[in-house]
């Protein structure tokens, strides 16, 4: 039995786009449920009427933005009480090929120590171009390492599924005994990092991960510098990247990760803005989540 999981947020039109390739999808799906993160676009309500004659899906609303974390964990928890096997995970502004479930299906059956697997994900506006494969975490970069990312498919070596320490949340394949045996996606992670924590607390728990570039998707990610220089995001690319260090590696890990995060990674985010948004308050977000990240207690537990 298979789940879905899509979570909207203000964008009715990529998340109808997104319920209609998995609905198109050679391996269907017993079930999509729909989370709403508190829209106030009137877009849950367009989706509601659109499918309520549609038994396999599933809507939940909330009434706040709960992030992703806890957005998607509204929906794995149903489709864990509905004795699903396999659970789904596609980001609303993410399309999947029509064979990309099959093919991810077929890499998880093969083996009942792989928990996680993930497709070969394009950028949706340059689709011969790669947003996302397997990655790998580099303990110099205290950071995840992507080989293929923004090379063309023709430039790849191997359509082979190999293991890999990294799969994007986008869309990712995860079988249930993942989640009985780590737990859901940890909740202080409102936006960004949650996926490499899930996937470093996987394959510390003996489960593999396969990148799988047979299966094959696509992001409708826009400009970088744009998008991901507004203070929000800056916030949370900051903070939650401190709390996923914090958590994974021992303390004297966790100071050069830190070094690691004042010495390079921030001065590259101060370039990003000045080439982006140019906002002042965007680097002061930056900073904020550096401080916020590095001062987070662990005071809870994710099962």
């Amino acid at each position: 039995m298979i789940y879905a999981i899509i979570l909207n947020y203000n964008n009715y039109l990529d998340t109808k786009e997104c319920i209609e390739s998995i609905r198109r999808s050679s391996q269907p799906v017993n079930c999509i449920v729909l989370i709403d993160n508190g829209s106030i676009d009137g877009s849950i309500n367009e989706l509601e009427k659109e499918y309520e004659l549609d038994s396999k899906i599933k809507i939940i609303k909330s009434k706040t933005n709960l992030g992703f974390a806890r957005g998607v964990n509204l929906g794995i928890k149903q489709a864990l009480t509905n004795n699903a096997k396999y659970i789904l995970l596609v980001n609303n502004d993410a399309i999947i090929d029509i064979e990309c479930l099959n093919n991810l299906c077929k890499v998880c059956k093969k083996n009942k120590n792989i928990g996680i697997v993930g497709p070969r994900i394009f950028y949706f506006r340059d689709s011969g171009r790669i947003w996302q494969g397997g990655g790998y975490f580099s303990k110099l970069k205290s950071g995840v390492i992507v080989p293929e990312k923004n090379l063309l498919a023709k430039q790849c070596m191997t359509n082979i599924e190999k293991e890999v320490d990294f799969l994007s949340g986008c869309v990712m394949l995860v079988s249930r005994m993942v989640f009985e045996k780590i737990g859901l996606f940890d909740e202080d992670f409102f936006f960004y990092s949650e996926d490499v924590d899930f996937c470093l607390r996987a394959k510390k728990a003996g489960f593999k991960l396969f990148y799988v570039p047979s299966a094959t998707a696509w992001h409708k990610i826009s400009n970088i510098n744009k998008d991901r220089t507004s203070p929000f995001v800056l916030y949370h690319l900051s903070r939650s990247r401190l709390i996923m260090l914090h958590k994974n590696f021992n303390f004297y890990y966790f100071i050069y990760g830190i070094l690691v995060h004042l010495l390079v990674y921030t001065p590259y985010r101060l370039w990003q803005v000045l080439n982006g948004s140019r906002q002042v308050k965007a680097i002061c977000a930056w900073l904020k989540g550096t401080k916020d990240g590095i001062l987070w207690k662990n005071n809870h537990t994710m099962k």
